[in-house]
């Protein structure tokens, strides 16, 4: 099994990109699949070449949003300017940046990773895809922390690490669930990716670095901003909803 979402193809990308518009206007759970092969302006033939199922639709756009999350690591990865510290922290923080600052309208899908009812009747090429693309992030995930180990940065026991690599990514996929759902949101369950990174960086600080260099915020969102095509400074608020309670506090 491969990442065949990393082979272009014209017609399936011309597919996709009018399965978002589709999925704004009718929803993930009815937007029909009989109407895509025309405004692909493709034969239902073809179509059917590529796509099943709705749920094959969605397990791709699925793919294709963990697809560039992992280009933008290997991006943050390579950015010899930061350290060891701070890439593991603006490599978590790169999701919820894009989350937070999706505009209105925007397909944000990360929930599928967490719904196998949903790719789990897509046809099996796409269910072993998204198995290819975890552990994908998994091996960077597992090199970056390796590298924090082995090149003496990092200087605590490697179950401590464990435990820690745990907690934020628990931290992280947490604050992506607050940042799509609207009825959280709209409900005074809010937050900011200010907040999160803070306690990411309490997180990554329990451990012991030999640079204790402190994780800057502003930093972070000037690195991060330009990957996720949002102007730093920006509120990060995703789609802006017709609801008075949206920001609403929750009363103690």
């Amino acid at each position: 099994m491969h990442n065949h979402l990393k082979i272009k193809s014209v017609a399936r990308d011309r597919i996709l990109a009018e399965s978002k518009k589709l999925i704004v206007e009718e929803g993930i759970c009815s937007f029909r699949l009989s109407q895509l092969p025309a405004k692909c302006q493709c034969s239902t033939k073809t179509f059917y070449q590529y796509f099943k199922s709705r749920e094959d639709i969605v397990s791709a756009l699925f793919i294709e949003h963990m697809n560039d999350y992992i280009d933008k690591i290997d991006i943050i990865l390579s950015m010899e300017e930061l350290s060891l510290k701070e890439k593991v922290i603006y490599s978590h923080m790169y999701d919820v940046v894009k989350c937070w600052s999706a505009r209105e309208g925007d397909v944000c899908i990360n929930f599928i990773g967490v719904n196998p009812h949903v790719y789990g009747v897509s046809s099996a090429e796409y269910e072993g895809n998204i198995n290819v693309v975890f552990i994908e992030l998994k091996n960077r995930v597992q090199a970056l922390w390796s590298q924090a180990l082995n090149s003496g940065a990092l200087l605590s026991d490697k179950t401590d690490i464990v435990n820690c690599i745990f907690s934020i990514r628990t931290i992280e996929r947490g604050s992506i669930v607050v940042g799509q759902n609207k009825f959280l949101r709209q409900h005074g369950h809010d937050s900011n990716i200010e907040s999160v990174f803070n306690l990411l960086s309490l997180m990554i600080n329990s451990l012991k670095w030999r640079d204790e260099q402190p994780l800057s915020f502003s930093k972070m969102l000037t690195t991060l901003s330009p990957l996720v095509k949002t102007a730093a400074g920006s509120s990060f608020k995703h789609c802006k909803l017709n609801y008075d309670t949206l920001n609403d506090p929750i009363e103690l």
